[in-house]
């Protein structure tokens, strides 16, 4: 007869291995799947990432062009055209070239373009100095125009500022001569902004991606406004990718050629060593906010693979071993196994304290997923056990850390202004609360003294009608620097359209009344400088001191500051109109 304890123990037993196998082949289909889902979604939010911050480089170089290129069509008012399409001095026509002209004509015609050319480069050397990477710009006449003055060039290559180098004549190469003139010929043969694959410049002797403007009067070809970024750049930024062990990344462009890849030679065609690329590569109705997954075999391993499309038509592809990926799933499994192993070899010793030791855990995760569910993440698992739910605790933690990691990178960009790039009007909010719970706990005196600066950029809305939004945007742009730079300890946020704040504490609230004569005195330097009232500095501002005798709470401080901004702006109108 077997006794209760010999009963009991192989009930319990045969319960144990039935549910470490049942467990098991669960557990291994619940990470095979997530597993493979995580992978997917890893390399997915990298690509997306870096496709973002790439685009968002490119986009800048491109915003600097076009700017540029609506300046140079703008300032071409100034030219007529006369019956036959080529450009003359306003009141002065000048026949077609090929046609007899007076020389009088053509040098007035000269003059002009020089002149309008210099007024061009003045704007476009202070877009190059704000744009990062630029290692060239230029402005290249048609010589059928004029060929007095073929425009100018600004690189600097191996060098830390930009020199001028001599334009090459164009006229001087067949137009199919990428190296020499693409930067010319491929802009008037498209008749539209665009981006250049990378090339080799024999002119700068550097291989470059270029974004260029065609500039047209009435039809006419005036020439190509253009900026260089050499390749090394957009090719470290590649290199830096990096995924597993030996994960990386590489460009090819949307015929599948490859552009730039660590192990392969450019020009090469993707699908003749991976023919699993050929339909994705040269999907021509694939979504350009989407990431493409999908695995090939090359050179007998099988890979994992991501992809998805850049702002100048190249596309972004990251890679790596399946072997890896899965790597870590397979030692998880293993892990279970031993761990389920040891646990039916020592159960008639410690199944109190292993039952004990597994519910606790469990426990805690559970508690530890509710509150994942209410979105706090601020969670610390102390249990780090060998077994598998030391493992799944060490997991969850993991994942709980990614998850802020990614929730962080999320709020950091919901809490920034996309025009001036300095904290919005959510992220202000955010901090007048963090104040008032600082004015109401009133642990440290010190931590109370600080103050509130509003402003207000004044005729944002006559500058938008008269000169366009985009200078509206340079004009809030130009004021948002200059607010930065003169508190420059203290956090700036930009609170309305044509609204500031700034919140001043430490050096910058004992020395308010220093900087607030040093942002007038400024302001006077940068308006006598220029004369145009977008790049002028015309900013009413007001500053209120937290009193605890007067403000129950930082709103209470806002309003007085505000008060104060609008009396200033009544006072500046007032002064104007006298």
């Amino acid at each position: 007869m077997r006794s209760i304890r010999t009963k009991i123990s192989l009930i319990t037993m045969v319960a144990i291995v039935v549910s470490v196998l049942l467990v098991g082949g669960v557990g291994i289909l619940f990470l095979r799947n997530e597993g493979e889902r995580g992978s997917d979604q890893e390399m997915t939010l990298l690509c997306d990432n870096k496709r973002k911050t790439l685009n968002e480089y490119m986009k800048s170089i491109e915003q600097s062009v076009d700017m540029v290129a609506r300046y140079a069509e703008e300032e071409l008012s100034g030219m007529e055209l006369e019956e036959g399409g080529v450009l003359g001095a306003q009141g002065d026509g000048v026949a077609m070239a090929g046609r007899d002209w007076e020389a009088p004509k053509q040098a007035r015609l000269d003059a002009y373009m020089k002149e309008y050319a210099a007024n061009v480069e003045a704007v476009f050397h202070s877009a190059a100095n704000y744009t990062t990477g630029v290692s060239a710009y230029y402005y290249c006449l048609n010589p059928e125009i004029t060929n007095a003055y073929p425009g100018f060039l600004y690189a600097k290559i191996g060098a830390p500022v930009f020199d001028s180098h001599s334009i090459v004549d164009v006229f001087s190469y067949p137009m199919d001569d990428i190296s020499h003139i693409g930067w010319y010929s491929l802009p008037l043969q498209r008749g539209a902004p665009s981006w250049l694959e990378p090339y080799y410049n024999l002119n700068l002797d550097e291989k470059m991606i270029s974004y260029i403007a065609p500039i047209y009067k009435n039809g006419t070809f005036i020439g190509v406004i253009g900026m260089d970024i050499g390749y090394e750049t957009l090719v470290n930024q590649i290199d830096s990718i990096k995924i597993y062990d030996t994960g990386y990344a590489c460009l090819v462009d949307a015929e599948g050629v490859v552009v730039y890849h660590p192990h392969l030679e450019s020009g090469v065609r993707v699908e003749t060593l991976v023919p699993a690329m050929a339909v994705p590569a040269n999907n021509p109705v694939m979504n350009e906010n989407d990431v493409y997954t999908f695995r090939y075999q090359f050179d007998g391993v099988e890979k994992k693979a991501v992809f998805c499309s850049l702002e100048n038509g190249l596309r972004l592809m990251i890679m790596a071993p399946a072997m890896e990926i899965s790597e870590s799933r397979y030692e998880m499994i293993k892990s279970f196994f031993f761990i389920g192993g040891a646990i039916m070899l020592v159960f008639g010793i410690v199944t109190l304290l292993a039952t004990q030791r597994i519910i606790e855990p469990l426990q805690t995760l559970t508690a530890a997923s509710q509150k994942i569910a209410e979105g706090d993440y601020d969670l610390k698992l102390e249990y780090d056990g060998n077994d598998e739910v030391g493992i799944l605790t060490k997991s969850f933690q993991q994942l709980v850390e990614h998850l802020k990691v990614y929730i962080n990178d999320l709020n950091s960009k919901a809490y920034k202004d996309a025009l001036t790039h300095v904290k919005n009007k959510g992220a202000f909010e955010m901090q007048l609360s963090k104040m008032d719970d600082l004015i109401s706990s009133q642990e440290d005196e010190k931590t109370m003294e600080f103050a509130i600066v509003m402003f207000d950029c004044n005729d944002l809305k006559n500058i938008n009608d008269q000169f366009g939004h985009a200078h509206g945007d340079i004009y809030l742009r130009t004021g948002c620097m200059f607010i930065c730079k003169t508190f420059a300890h203290s956090p700036v946020f930009r609170i309305g359209g044509d609204e500031f704040a700034a919140i001043l504490q430490g050096d910058d609230y004992r020395n308010r009344e220093a900087l607030f004569a040093l942002f007038d005195e400024r302001a006077q330097q940068c308006n006598a400088e220029t004369e145009k009232p977008w790049e002028k500095i015309n900013i009413s501002k007001g500053i209120a001191v937290y009193d605890p005798e007067k403000d129950a709470n930082a709103e209470s401080v806002l309003e007085r500051a505000d008060d104060e901004m609008y009396r200033e702006k009544v006072r500046m109108k007032t002064a104007r109109t006298d």
